[in-house]
């Protein structure tokens, strides 16, 4: 795969991603957190087992299982009813801005699990760019919805989860 093709994937990437917020934000007050999540995923289960078991690649040994199962819980299972819920909550925009926490929690976990240094040059990166996403918070705070700032704490715990699964899958995937 040329640069094109990996900087076009992530164009693609990120722009589903984000539509996501808002797609989800329109239907979360119509159906359960914990539906939307069996959905979405459940299409992805479905469309890419066959892949998974047609692949030669080899699956985790048994010894990984136990960790591999509570990874697939916590990002599949915990990520999306939390996210799911937080938008039931507060807005979409709200929402992503709460969600673009992701780095500085990855950054920390990796940190707090010995897996990466937290450096000053790192820190000053994120704590630049979360103070850009504090002050976009903060402009509406008084339009915001009443219960906004739950959807907003339930969409730092899925960062928090998707942070956790990040860090703690890297051995798994390096296997």
């Amino acid at each position: 795969m040329g640069e094109g093709a990996g900087v076009l994937a992530a164009v693609l990437s990120s722009g589903i991603g984000g539509a996501s917020v808002g797609v989800t934000r329109f239907i979360a007050g119509s159906l359960d957190p914990l539906a939307i999540g069996a959905f979405r995923f459940g299409i992805g289960f479905v469309l890419l087992l066959p892949i998974a078991l047609a692949g030669r690649r080899a699956w985790p040994g048994r010894d990984d299982w136990l960790g591999v199962a509570m990874l697939g819980l916590l990002f599949f299972g915990g990520f999306p009813v939390l996210f799911n819920a937080a938008l039931t909550y507060t807005t979409a925009v709200r929402g992503a801005l709460a969600l673009s926490t992701l780095p500085l929690l990855t950054m920390v976990v990796a940190a707090v699990f010995k897996v990466e240094p937290l450096t000053r040059r790192k820190s000053l990166g994120v704590f630049i760019a979360m103070s850009g996403v504090g002050l976009a918070l903060l402009t509406g705070f008084a339009a915001a919805p009443a219960d906004a700032w739950r959807g907003d704490g339930l969409m730092v715990l899925a960062a928090l989860c998707m942070a956790v699964y990040s860090v703690a899958s890297r051995s798994f995937i390096r296997r």
